[in-house]
């Protein structure tokens, strides 16, 4: 039998109502983002896009944190 964690799969709380995946969080953890001091989506995301802008690191998995935080931001707080 398998053993899985499915933990891995829950989101997290940052305590201010902003619920990341843990594989997120270990990314943002990467390059020293305080998930906890984020109350919307919307602000991460503004300085996720403005340190990817800012820096020429190759960092292929925060880029892919920002598009599943924008694509999570549009279907969630964008009204349609």
């Amino acid at each position: 039998m398998f053993d899985i964690d499915y933990t891995n799969y829950l989101s997290v709380d940052n305590g201010k109502g902003l619920l990341l995946s843990r594989g997120d969080i270990e990314v943002l953890n990467r390059y020293k983002f305080d998930y906890h001091e984020y109350f919307s989506l919307s602000t991460l995301i503004f300085d996720i896009d403005n340190y990817l802008n800012d820096n020429i690191d190759d960092a292929e998995d925060l880029e892919e944190v920002l598009i599943h935080l924008s694509e999570t931001h549009y279907y969630k707080d964008i009204n349609k």
